[in-house]
């Protein structure tokens, strides 16, 4: 898929990586085998646990819509362990 394209797809994806120190990471977060997680320097904007058969297209689309809500509604998803997931504090994942 060309980037054009990814960004048509999931413009807010597009439009968070575009932006200072917005990144997504798709993956294992102990205990969670499939997790998505959106941040920028500042702020957790959403976090989604994989469901039972979501193909990785139907979950970065959740994605995509999770972080419009985050950015224009101000509405965070946090899906992962009950919604207490937190990023540490800005100095100590400098140390990570």
């Amino acid at each position: 898929m060309s980037s054009a394209n990814s960004e048509a797809r999931w413009p807010h994806i597009a439009a968070l990586l575009a932006s200072p120190g917005g990144h997504i990471m798709l993956g294992r977060v102990a205990p969670i085998e499939g997790a998505a997680v959106a941040v920028n320097d500042q702020e957790l904007i959403t976090t989604l646990v994989r469901r039972d058969d979501e193909s990785v297209d139907a979950l970065l689309q959740r994605l995509d819509e999770a972080i419009g809500q985050a950015l224009h509604q101000g509405v965070v998803t946090n899906e992962i362990n009950g919604g207490r997931f937190r990023l540490a504090s800005p100095q100590v994942r400098k140390k990570l």
